[in-house]
């Protein structure tokens, strides 16, 4: 007794010890989580404030906001075939009318979903993970590349983004309530959402079936029933939003060659191993990469091992299989609401009814970071059993690649959004800088949409001639070439002639990719339109990018 008693202070100091440790552990990670949000919310003000021009895509539906009404853009058909949800429309076009038609006006709602998602994940993440697991989640969706340029991208994705985050906050707030209000909330809420979130349906709907399959194998009737509350509301929200708006909406044969060729239909039936592999390959290791960024860009890596190894996403695919285990063992009905929507996108996807294809599975990036980071925890609460020092390096490992990305873009940006960084603005505006009274300026075929946008929204001091697409016309890359010269030749009534053009861009809205096969491998591949434009005379001034070329001429003397 007397050894008890000489013992028992020394326990107690112990355990207040190991508490007092855990504690101090516990508060550690959650400055890291505020920082790692402080750090989300810079890297995405830094390029909204950086107001790069607008890229090809954000044209085409910046288009529409620019020049159409709230009525227009609910009932009528949105220009260059867009598509996008009503109630991101409606957001955008308030924030037109509200601060103008500048590029930091019409992608301020995107911005907005884009640093909302960061604070409403939080509480989301909390009521899975620990602390360690918290950081994590919040570190990849607040340094993913992909995730921050899309928060500053004028189209819905960071609001699809969005509302996949709220859908699971909701799952949060009610799946264990059973009272009729609650549950008619989940519902309203839910169905909201479906406004401005095309593809929140894959969510809700795997999130409906996950539970009630869960609740339907132990035999509660009575929750089953209750449920149909919110579920049923979900189900008319949708298809209000879908018969009414949505379905008219079907996506041209065009658009499905451009994802065809690029493989991001699962193939059915499979013929192939290749074609086994799909569902793992596009729906596994190619999420790591686009959206959550996890994988090291190695274009720059000489060191042919090194390249090797951090192209392969090792320690994230193994998070990703211990996350699963984990939810498997501790919350099934959680696991099949994770699960199930990336199975009804296969099906989507084997029927040609919706491409698994970079920025369109943006929407999944919070289900996966919640079975990556809650991977990631556990492995960092088995290394606590060698030192906390490599727990914490674990963790810094998942984010590191984002991290240095998203640095790398910040010391750099025009690096930024990769093939997506235009610079049509600064070509328009160079050539209005230095135009005078008598030249004449020249826009391509291919570069007409980036002029008449930016000509509606800048008074330029002049008024392009618009060139002619004669590729139909046309039956060879000779045929299209004297076409062309034909046009030119009536350009050289003046001693100075711009010319507007892009080198690489072979196709418009509606056009088939690669087609013709000749326009794009003789008159583009061979650099044969460069040299046509150059027979206009001797060039003085020239705003030159990858992708585009504004050159300003002496016409030659006839």
């Amino acid at each position: 007794m007397e050894i008890y008693y000489k013992a028992a202070p020394v326990l107690l100091q112990k355990e207040v010890s190991a508490s007092s440790t855990s504690t101090k552990v516990r508060f550690g990670w959650v400055k890291v989580t505020w920082v790692l949000i402080a750090l989300g919310i810079f890297f995405r003000l830094f390029h909204y404030f950086d107001n790069r021009s607008l890229w090809l895509d954000e044209i085409y539906l910046a288009a529409s906001l620019v020049k159409m009404d709230l009525q227009q853009l609910t009932f009528s058909d949105l220009e260059y075939e867009q598509k996008a949800p009503i109630g991101f429309l409606w957001m955008c076009k308030l924030a037109v009318l509200l601060f103008g038609t500048s590029e930091m006006s019409l992608r301020l709602f995107p911005l907005l979903c884009g640093i909302l998602s960061l604070f409403m994940f939080l509480p989301v993440v909390r009521y899975f993970l620990k602390p360690l697991g918290v950081a994590v989640a919040i570190g990849i969706l607040a340094l993913a590349p992909p995730l921050i340029y899309h928060g500053v991208e004028i189209k819905q994705y960071s609001t699809e983004l969005l509302a996949s985050i709220l859908c699971l906050y909701l799952y949060t707030r009610y799946h264990k309530k059973r009272d009729i209000a609650s549950l008619v909330m989940w519902g309203v809420w839910g169905s909201v959402i479906i406004w401005f979130s095309y593809t929140s349906i894959f969510i809700l709907a795997g999130m409906a079936m996950g539970i009630t399959i869960y609740h339907l194998l132990r035999k509660e009737w009575v929750t089953v029933f209750l449920l149909v509350i919110p579920f049923g509301l979900w189900l008319v929200s949708f298809a209000v939003n879908y018969f009414g708006f949505t379905a008219r909406l079907a996506e041209a044969e065009w658009l499905l060659h451009y994802f065809r060729v690029r493989g991001a239909f699962m193939p059915v039936p499979p013929t192939s191993l290749g074609d086994l592999a799909w569902p793992i390959k596009n729906l596994g290791t190619r999420l790591l990469h686009y959206p959550l960024g996890l994988l090291w860009d190695v274009s720059e890596i000489e060191n042919g091992v090194l390249r090797y190894l951090l192209r392969r996403p090792i320690f994230a695919v193994a998070c990703t299989l211990m996350g699963l285990l984990l939810f498997l063992k501790r919350d099934k009905k959680f696991l099949l609401v994770l699960v199930l929507p990336f199975l009804l996108l296969m099906v989507a996807s084997a029927l040609e009814l919706y491409p698994i294809w970079e920025r369109l599975t943006v929407f999944l990036a919070p289900l996966l970071i919640l079975i990556v980071a809650l991977g990631c925890e556990r492995l960092a609460a088995y290394s606590q059993w060698i030192n906390r020092r490599v727990a914490f390096f674990l963790a810094m490992l998942v984010l590191a690649a984002p991290f240095w990305a998203s640095a790398s873009q910040v010391m750099e940006p025009r690096s930024f959004g990769d093939y997506k960084k235009s610079f049509y603005r600064e070509a328009l505006l160079g050539i209005n800088k230095h135009f005078r009274k008598d030249d004449q300026v020249y826009v391509y075929w291919n570069m007409l949409t980036p002029y008449r946008f930016y000509s509606d929204i800048h008074a330029f001091n002049y008024k392009a001639i618009e060139g002619s697409d004669f590729r139909k016309a046309s039956i060879s890359a000779s045929d299209y070439l004297n076409k062309l010269t034909t046009e030119l030749n009536s350009l050289k009534k003046t001693k100075r002639v711009w010319v507007f053009y892009s080198k690489r861009l072979s196709m418009n809205i509606g056009d088939f990719e690669m087609h013709p096969s000749w326009y794009v491998k003789e008159v583009l591949g061979k650099q044969r339109l460069q040299k046509k434009f150059s027979e206009i005379g001797k060039e003085i001034y020239s705003f030159e990018t990858y992708e585009l070329k504004a050159s300003l001429f002496e016409v030659k003397a006839q």
